[in-house]
């Protein structure tokens, strides 16, 4: 710091006291594993024998580039060349995002359109086909792989696909797994923000339990709840918190269930009508932090449980601890679906059974893999994140679904969301 004239100068002071600031945890991915992930795509372009990766995908761009935005009408695409520096990924944007993308990670060239369909000037993939050539990507003989064939059918978009627009003699190929093969494996940060998400998703739950009443109903109880677990959430976190993935008006932390006849339907929808003694609850929670879920679900009964309840929600009990112990390094997670699909037949319920044990779970709700009869070639390795949850559902009766997010430890799996499984824990008095 200099003293001019013996004088102390504030503003110095400031920039000195500003540079030796200890940063603030902001809760989201840093430029080092950024620049990991896109060095890691590379490789695999190159064991392809492909010239660059085309990304429409909204959640795929944001992995590899931290761009997080809401997908509308109008396209964006990442391209991904097999070689560059830290600063040469490609990004086509509209207009009203072009100061948003200012801070994603790795882009050196940013092409902007004025709107969709054409904004006065050509549809947004043939500005994508101008971005390409910039890139040098316009020359027979290349070869360009993309997770999707051109921009998604949403919100009234159509347009041509990416096989259409890219120069003559340019090939395209699929490569849809590229991106979601190394999501499936999760760095300590992204646990942290998963076994984070599990903590608040636990809240939330928490919260609308102790909620539950006789006439009040889903919608009210949900909304009280993922308010408050919301609101102490964000508290917590502190300023450097912010939603990522959640979608429009969706809390950061959020509970859900739906009641009684609607739980044997395994998606069934939610309502208005108020709670009754005898009710069975399929309930479910999450939390967005640093972009990144967890599942919590659980299956709870207000009032006395009869013989029949307590019977189907051992067996669930049962099936889940089956699938549990099938998840192991090394394995398939065909195999391990196998053995759910024998625990069913053991049990004499297989007829119940309505669909596969789980999924991945990180940055959406469902990710790849799949805990499923044709996940063959899938090996089960540590640090995947899934959910295990296979489900019961007996028509005239309710549905049985426990949901956990589990981490695969080298030599099984670790539970990351701790709510009560018990029955005893999960009958409501009334």
């Amino acid at each position: 710091m200099e003293i001019a004239g013996g004088v102390v100068d504030p503003a110095a002071i400031a920039a000195e006291a500003a540079a030796r600031e200890t940063p603030v945890v902001a809760w989201k991915i840093g430029d080092v594993e950024y620049d990991a992930r896109v060095g890691r795509v590379r490789q695999e372009l190159e064991a392809r024998r492909l010239d660059a990766l085309v990304l429409f995908h909204p959640i795929r761009i944001a992995y590899l580039s931290g761009f997080f935005h809401v997908s509308t009408d109008r396209p964006m695409a990442l391209v991904v060349p097999r070689e560059g520096g830290a600063e040469s990924l490609g990004i086509l944007v509209p207009h009203l995002e072009q100061e948003h993308v200012a801070a994603a990670h790795g882009v050196g060239r940013v092409w902007v359109y004025p709107e969709y369909p054409t904004g006065g000037t050509k549809h947004p993939m043939a500005h994508l086909a101008d971005l390409l050539a910039e890139m040098g990507l316009d020359r027979a003989g290349q070869a360009v792989g993309y997770d999707s064939d051109g921009y998604g059918d949403v919100q009234g978009y159509d347009g041509p696909g990416l096989s259409e627009v890219v120069a003559a003699g340019v090939q395209t190929a699929r490569a849809r797994d590229l991106v979601d093969r190394l999501r499936a494996v999760k760095s300590p940060a992204e646990l942290a923000f998963i076994t984070e998400s599990a903590v608040w998703a636990n809240l939330a739950h928490r919260l609308m339990h102790e909620k539950l009443a006789l006439g009040r109903n889903e919608i009210e109880l949900a909304l009280e709840a993922s308010t408050e677990a919301s609101r102490a959430m964000v508290a917590a976190l502190g300023p450097g918190y912010q939603p990522l993935t959640t979608a429009w008006g969706a809390p950061p932390a959020l509970v859900m269930f739906h009641a009684g006849a609607n739980t044997a339907f395994p998606h069934g929808l939610g309502g208005g009508a108020g709670l009754r003694r005898g009710d069975v609850l399929v309930t479910g929670a999450v939390a967005d932090v640093g972009g990144y879920f967890s599942e919590l679900e659980r299956t709870m009964l207000l009032g006395e449980p009869t013989a029949a309840f307590e019977r189907g929600f051992g067996q669930m009990l049962r099936l889940q601890q089956a699938a549990f112990d099938a998840l192991r390094p090394g394995r398939t997670l065909a195999e391990a679906e196998e053995d759910v699909a024998a625990a069913f037949a053991e049990l004499g319920v297989a007829h119940l059974q309505r669909h596969h044990t789980g999924h991945g779970i990180g940055l959406e709700g469902h990710e790849w893999p799949f805990i499923d009869k044709g996940s063959t070639e899938v090996e089960i390795v540590e640090n995947m994140v899934l959910t295990v949850e296979p489900g019961l559902y007996v028509p005239g009766l309710a549905g049985f679904r426990h949901s956990d997010t589990v981490v695969v430890r080298a030599t099984g799996v670790e539970r990351l969301t701790p709510y009560p499984r018990d029955l005893a824990s999960l009958v409501v008095e009334v």
